[in-house]
Formats: structure tokens, C-alpha cells, sequence
């Protein structure tokens, strides 16, 4: 049987470790309408609950991949508001209106295979 020097199998490790950690992020803008002071709808992305909006906006850095945008009516379940596509080194912006019930998003990169009630909006 043949051996491995052992400096081989360390580094290998080391890099599996390393790259393992290496995830790719992006970000997400939540800009909330009407911008105002009140306490808006308490938004959650994929179940993280998301503190609330200082002077109407925020952002977020989030892993890449797609994200579910919801918020928590008082009856306990959750009702998503819609996807986010979160692309590596891209912010997609995403505008909540408060002003209907329930709330609802606004895209400023809008799918365009967007199913019937469901919106996605990309990076």
C-alpha cells in the first residue's frame, strides 16, 4: 500500500476547510413607502426577523440564492410578500408599500415569469 506524506493530506484539509467557508454574499435594500418614523409591519427574510426600517430604508448583506420576503400578521402564520434574488456583488432593491393590506412589494428589476400573486425581484 502506498503512503501519503502527511503534509499532503494537511494541506488538502486546510484548503477543503477554507473553501467550505468561502460563501458568496450579496445585498438586498429594503426601502419601506410611506418612509415615515410610525412602525411598519415587522419583515422577516426566510423566518430572520429583520429590524425595523430606520428613516424608511435598509440593507442587508445575504447569502446568494433566492429569499423569501414576509411579514407576520397577528393571526401567527406568515405571508410572503415576495422572492428576492440575491446575485453575487449586487444589490437588488426591493420597496415595500404600507399603505394596502396586507403589504406589498414593489421591484425596481421586476421577473418576467412572474406567476399570478407571486412576485420575484432580481439583482
Amino acid at each position: 500500500m502506498r503512503r501519503v506524506p502527511i503534509r499532503s493530506v494537511c494541506a488538502l484539509a486546510a484548503l477543503l476547510f477554507v473553501a467550505a467557508g468561502c460563501k458568496e454574499f450579496g445585498h438586498v435594500e429594503l426601502k419601506g413607502v410611506p418612509s415615515s418614523n410610525r412602525s411598519g409591519p415587522v419583515l422577516y427574510i426566510d423566518n430572520e426577523r429583520l429590524e425595523p426600517l430606520r428613516e424608511g430604508a435598509a440593507v442587508l448583506r445575504q447569502p446568494v440564492g433566492t429569499r423569501k420576503l414576509q411579514t407576520d400578521p397577528r393571526s401567527g402564520h406568515s405571508v410572503v410578500l415576495c422572492e428576492v434574488v440575491v446575485k453575487k456583488d449586487r444589490i437588488t432593491t426591493v420597496t415595500v408599500s404600507t399603505l394596502e393590506r396586507p403589504p406589498r412589494c414593489m421591484c425596481s428589476r421586476p421577473s418576467a415569469n412572474d406567476a399570478e400573486g407571486r412576485r420575484t425581484c432580481i439583482g
